[in-house]
């Protein structure tokens, strides 16, 4: 897969911690040695970024081992774990490339037609990538504090749940909110490996990850407003897996500024809930709400599996960073009711 023009910049801003002989070496073997570069090694980065297939076939390089491709990673504050093997670093470094890119460029979106039928979506329409877009800035409105009651059953039992958003406060709040990041970053990050147009290596996301009766249901806002339920661990995890491997969408969840709260009750469920932009060909075509109810699981310590899911998907015009804290408490509630 060709690289793309942030996967050059990264590979170049990269290859320059080689020394001399290293990144010669290196221009000699993704060439077989028909390109001189000279002693130059301004020469040498645009040869090696040039004539390699694609970065990942660049990061597999042996000249590219896993310290340097660790060290480039604690550059830029992502500190992956001293055991973790070179495919797993090269992941690593392909989505902080993504993520930087989301960053510098323009977010495109989708603005919605004058037709009545032009504020519906569909997963379809989701995929098509047949819109018109618009360039706008993303841009953080003020954090509102408050704290939702949400209720919802599962397994025949009444559950009320507080959620609100965590800014410090006690020691179990925070550890709550860790734990509800860690699974955020690991839910996307692996869902999201599995769209083609990433170019790298699946990760491991199936069935095994969520519960024998979990429940999802995908809502897709009309008029009219469409629902679509999902029942049992295997019809869960494939229709994730549909949405990237099928229909090429990337999740892209708010981690920060108010777009995760997370909360536990008495019976042991924990509720994540999550906001972000959903993106296909480096076009942003709305945003996604996301609520989670995660149960330990009793097999492994500090494990957790998905129970419950509810996914709802809008087509909007994305003037800003969707955030949870900026919605009302009836939103919230609808969002965690299934």
């Amino acid at each position: 897969m060709p690289m793309s023009d942030s996967e050059k910049k990264g590979c170049i801003d990269l290859l320059e911690v080689l020394s001399d002989c290293d990144l010669y070496s290196l221009a000699d073997t993704v060439t077989n040695k028909k390109i001189p570069v000279g002693g130059n090694r301004r020469e040498a980065l645009k040869t090696i970024v040039t004539f390699s297939t694609s970065a990942q076939e660049l990061l597999s390089r042996q000249k590219i081992n896993k310290d340097v491709l660790f060290k480039y990673l604690v550059k830029y504050n992502v500190t992956p774990s001293v055991n973790t093997k070179k495919p797993e670093l090269i992941d690593e470094v392909l989505l902080l490339w993504m993520k930087q890119s989301q960053k510098r460029s323009q977010v495109k979106v989708y603005t919605p037609q004058a037709s009545p039928s032009s504020s519906r979506l569909s997963s379809r329409d989701l995929a098509s990538g047949s819109h018109t877009f618009n360039a706008v800035k993303l841009e953080s409105h003020s954090v509102v504090n408050y704290s939702p009651t949400i209720n919802f059953t599962i397994n025949n039992q009444y559950n009320t749940v507080n959620v609100n958003p965590v800014a410090g406060g006690a020691s179990h709040e925070q550890d709550l909110h860790k734990l509800g990041l860690t699974f955020i970053k690991w839910f996307y990050d692996s869902l999201n490996s599995h769209n083609p147009s990433r170019g790298v290596t699946p990760k491991d996301f199936g069935p095994q990850h969520f519960y024998g009766d979990a429940k999802l249901m995908v809502l897709l806002p009309g008029p009219p407003e469409t629902r679509e339920n999902c029942t049992g661990q295997q019809a869960v995890s494939e229709k994730f897996l549909h949405f990237v491997s099928r229909e090429n969408l990337l999740f892209n969840p708010n981690c920060d500024h108010g777009g995760v709260m997370v909360k536990d009750d008495p019976h042991g469920l924990v509720v994540v809930m999550v906001c972000g932009t959903i993106h296909k060909d480096n076009q942003c075509l709305g945003v996604f709400d996301q609520m989670f109810g995660l149960i330990k699981d009793p097999q492994f310590h500090n494990n957790y599996k998905i129970k419950i899911s509810k996914m709802k998907l809008t087509a909007t015009a994305v003037s800003n960073l969707p955030r949870l804290t900026d919605k009302s408490q009836a939103e919230i509630s609808d969002l965690a009711a299934v």
